[in-house]
């Protein structure tokens, strides 16, 4: 049977290395003595000296090599302490609910969490649970910011919507040319004109999109969808 590979990685803060029992070489003779016991063929560490656990994973030089070589390899990840891979816990959940995903296993020895143990797994599982909802948060505040943004009128896009120009400060202002399109379409709708029929009349009489460009069945849905 082929011996399970390991990867490792350490971390240590500048405020931190003065202290031996959290210093680089402890938590690679640690984490030796773990895959030496366990029968992981450890291959590389990674390493961050002198960095605070503050930055995510992925933004840390020997974080995102560890994380690139976790997935290529699908080798077990190694950490002394689960603290020197995370401090948020929005970046513990989204990690370890992405290493579930790949089928990559986590081990933080200090804590023993062991993601080749069955309570390891569930664990994991909950991370995803978390991760999830974190996610969702996240949506929620974007669309609520700018929801916010635009009742007050404020630039939520790179293009303003048909009908309106971005003026000083990213502020919406109406264009005066396209609102008269606008209540054009609303007419030839409220005509019973089918949406594929105003598209090809605005077509045919050469009124252009906000771009430039041709009208299409759903920048006219957009349109409507706007104005309603």
């Amino acid at each position: 049977m082929p011996t399970a590979r390991a990867v490792a990685y350490i971390r240590v803060s500048t405020s931190e290395q003065a202290d031996s029992g959290l210093g680089l070489e402890a938590q690679r003779q640690r984490i030796q003595s773990y895959c030496q016991l366990k029968g992981l063929q450890l291959g590389p560490v990674f390493e961050d000296p002198g960095l605070s656990g503050g930055k995510p994973l992925a933004s840390r030089q020997g974080g995102s090599r560890l994380l690139a070589e976790a997935r290529r390899t699908r080798a077990v990840v190694v950490v002394a302490k689960l603290d020197r891979l995370f401090r948020s816990v929005a970046d513990a959940a989204n990690t370890i609910a992405d290493f579930d995903r790949l089928g990559i296993q986590l081990v933080a020895i200090s804590e023993a969490f062991d993601m080749t143990s069955p309570y390891g797994r569930a664990m994991s599982q909950m991370c995803s649970i978390f991760a999830e909802l974190e996610r969702s948060m996240i949506s929620e505040r974007t669309r609520a910011a700018m929801a916010v943004k635009r009742d007050r009128g404020e630039r939520i896009s790179r293009w303003p919507p048909f009908g309106w120009d971005f003026g000083p400060g990213g502020k919406l202002q109406v264009n005066g040319e396209e609102q008269r399109v606008i209540k054009y379409i609303l007419r030839l709708r409220a005509r019973g004109v089918s949406l594929r029929v105003i598209t090809s009349t605005l077509n045919r009489r050469g009124i252009v999109c906000k771009r430039g460009g041709r009208w299409y069945h759903s920048t006219v849905i957009r349109v409507l969808a706007r104005a309603a």
